[in-house]
């Protein structure tokens, strides 16, 4: 995925499903992504209850050791399949 958004570029994205205690990877607890920019920055992400992304500290806090949750990287396609899921499950039409 490469896409332009702003000035800056993002040539890669990658996705993961946040599984912590009460969740599994078929049903996950949440949703968050790493957006990799040209100027070789990234941003972390994660999808919230209005099914728009939002900043998150936790994929830099899960690298760190310094997260609950566990993160597991999925591929875009299954990142589209957890969303539906969500938007499934709270009837969201966004």
């Amino acid at each position: 995925m490469i896409s332009t958004e702003g000035r800056l570029r993002v040539t890669e994205v990658s996705y993961y499903a946040i599984v912590d205690r009460r969740s599994t990877i078929e049903n996950p607890a949440g949703i968050a992504r790493r957006r990799f920019e040209s100027a070789g920055g990234f941003n972390d992400e994660a999808l919230s209850g209005d099914f728009t992304w939002t900043f998150t500290p936790l994929i830099v806090e899960w690298e760190r050791g310094k997260s609950s949750p566990d993160l597991v990287s999925v591929t875009e396609e299954e990142a589209e399949r957890i969303i539906e899921r969500f938007r499934d499950r709270w009837g969201a039409t966004s």
